[in-house]
């Protein structure tokens, strides 16, 4: 009979993805970022950037892709193309226009 895991290694196990770069950013440094108590880790690929928030916090969707828009402009240097802003309150995505 197979023994069950200890629940610190379940948990490392479930936490160890939470630092992962979103797809198609995988190997870029990401640059951190705090808007507001909120703290993301930015991505950019060329005109299109990610961001992963990394704090634990209840907000709403609508007030995070506000932070998230901030934390991209901050980090890039470049504009949130209008209405290119998706995601929920983990990831987000955007185009930039630089």
């Amino acid at each position: 009979m197979a023994r069950p895991l200890p629940v610190f290694v379940l948990l490392g196990l479930g936490l160890a993805g939470c630092n992962t770069a979103p797809v198609g950013f995988g190997g870029i440094d990401p640059v951190v970022v705090e808007v507001d108590g909120s703290t993301f880790e930015v991505r950019r690929k060329g005109d299109a950037a990610s961001s992963v928030r990394t704090n634990v916090e209840f907000a709403r969707p609508a007030t995070i892709l506000s932070k998230a828009a901030q934390a991209i402009g901050q980090a890039t240097g470049c504009d949130v193309v209008p209405g290119s802003l998706t995601g929920d309150q983990a990831i987000q995505r955007a185009r930039l226009s630089c």
